[in-house]
This record gives C-alpha cells, sequence and structure tokens, in this order.
C-alpha cells in the first residue's frame, strides 16, 4: 500500500519557536549568520535534517535562534505523513 504524505515549507528570519509534528524536518540554513536551533549550531550555507523511521511523529518544539543578528533566513522543511 502506498503511503501518502505532503511537504511543507517555511521561510523564517527572526528568533521563532515552531512546533514540528512530521515524520521529517529539515533546516536549511540561507542566511548570511549562523544560527541555533535547540542550541544546535547550523553555520550559514548549511543544513541538517531529522528523520523518523516508518509510521513515527516528532513531536520536538524547535526553538530557532538567530541571537541578536538582523541578517538570518532559515527554511524549515517537513514531511508529514497524511
Amino acid at each position: 500500500m502506498d503511503r501518502k504524505y505532503r511537504n511543507e515549507f517555511f521561510q523564517y528570519s527572526e528568533t521563532i519557536r515552531i512546533p514540528s509534528r512530521c515524520n521529517v524536518i529539515t533546516f536549511v540554513n540561507n542566511g548570511s549568520v549562523n544560527v541555533l536551533i535547540n542550541n544546535f549550531p547550523v553555520n550559514a550555507g548549511s543544513s541538517f535534517s531529522i528523520a523518523g523511521n516508518q509510521n513515527e511523529i516528532d513531536m520536538t518544539e524547535y526553538y530557532i535562534d538567530f541571537g541578536t543578528s538582523t541578517a538570518g533566513s532559515i527554511w524549515v522543511i517537513k514531511k508529514i505523513n497524511v
């Protein structure tokens, strides 16, 4: 049986908390400054993903922190099973 999912794309440029509620979440730092994701550093131009196993849902609330910078930008891509 084919499993269905949808992808959601969000761009943030200020410090914010976001819920995940997805199977896979990817953070792409396309800004010119480093950003912290729950205190994990993501350098400018870098990305990282967190993927769950089949039928798992990540319920983490992620804190995206640009510090005092106004030059931050990050894309968040979520894979959500439907």
